[in-house]
């Protein structure tokens, strides 16, 4: 009986299937893959620096110079219209030392690197597009609801552009490795915009890509903060480790959904979970007015990213 229901209501608010039937729970699949994309050596590297006392532009240069790919991605971002620079960037060092900086640098190459074996469909309101399109928007608004926080409970800026850059990467993971499952739920989104996009993917399929990213980061070892932000950020109401920025990243993708960017146009973030990071949504209403303001120019810069 609940197996037809839910046939049946997928029937109701699916667009054609084209011969695809979904798997109402993919967790055993998921479970019984053995082989995941393996972490790339640059990203390995860059983890490994981040451990080193020494560590300086130079020896992050040298590092993200042995990938010709990554060398072009971080010089074309410090080149970009959303950071303003007028001069010429000829090289990573330039990059990290006359625009960036060497930790803006250091996280940015970790999450190209990590981003880069994943190939996933461009199009679609879970395309590579809108992915760096929210992920470029959340960095410039996470770190300006940052900043209008109190000082004590702000969280790093470190750990506010990692957690702004990855924390949706289970959605390329899903184009990646569920090609067919990926297509579908870009259809679903697309034919139910009023409807909460992780709900839809429960409903679905029985996970969502905060698990799906969780997964594929433990995976990795990336740092504890990376997995929490990645399988936390659609619960508001989660209180373990790195929890405020998990708060934040929450406030930020409701935000981001009023715009019609990322996967949260009809989440709620509540007046309590805003009061909980200090702000008011006055202040949050500012901030987000502000943002777009750049929109063309993260609009831009993500349309590169993806070329």
């Amino acid at each position: 009986m609940e197996a037809n229901l839910i046939n049946w209501t997928l029937t109701s608010i699916s667009p054609q299937r084209n011969g695809f039937t979904p798997p109402r729970d993919m967790r055993e699949t998921v479970a019984q893959i053995k082989a995941l994309p393996p972490l790339p050596g640059s990203a390995m590297r860059i983890l490994k620096l981040t451990s080193d006392p020494h560590a300086d532009a130079a020896k992050l240069a040298e590092i993200i110079e042995l990938d010709p790919l990554l060398t072009a991605q971080i010089i074309r971002w410090a080149s970009s219209a959303l950071y303003g620079y007028r001069g010429k960037i000829t090289s990573v060092h330039d990059a990290i030392t006359r625009v960036l900086g060497f930790d803006f640098v250091m996280d940015l190459a970790l999450g190209l690197a990590v981003l880069a074996p994943l190939k996933a469909p461009k199009d679609g309101p879970i395309g590579t597009r809108m992915f760096w399109t929210h992920a470029l928007a959340s960095t410039q608004l996470m770190a300006k609801l940052a900043a209008a926080m109190p000082e004590p409970s702000r969280p790093s800026a470190q750990a506010l552009f990692l957690a702004a850059l990855m924390h949706n990467i289970g959605f390329p993971l899903l184009g990646h490795r569920f090609p067919d499952e990926f297509a579908y739920l870009s259809g679903l989104i697309a034919a139910n915009p009023s409807l909460v996009v992780f709900h839809l993917e429960n409903f679905a399929f029985g996970v969502n890509h905060a698990e799906i990213g969780a997964w594929l980061m433990n995976d990795w070892s990336m740092p504890r903060l990376v997995t929490d932000i990645v399988y936390h950020h659609h619960n508001p109401c989660y209180r373990g480790d790195n929890y405020m920025l998990n708060l934040l990243t929450f406030a930020n993708d409701s935000l981001l959904g009023e715009l019609g960017i990322g996967d949260a146009a009809n989440q709620t973030c509540s007046e309590q979970a805003v009061e909980q990071l200090g702000l008011t949504q006055d202040a949050c209403r500012e901030v987000l007015d502000r943002l777009n303001d750049d929109l063309a120019k993260v609009v831009a810069t993500a349309e590169q990213l993806t070329e």
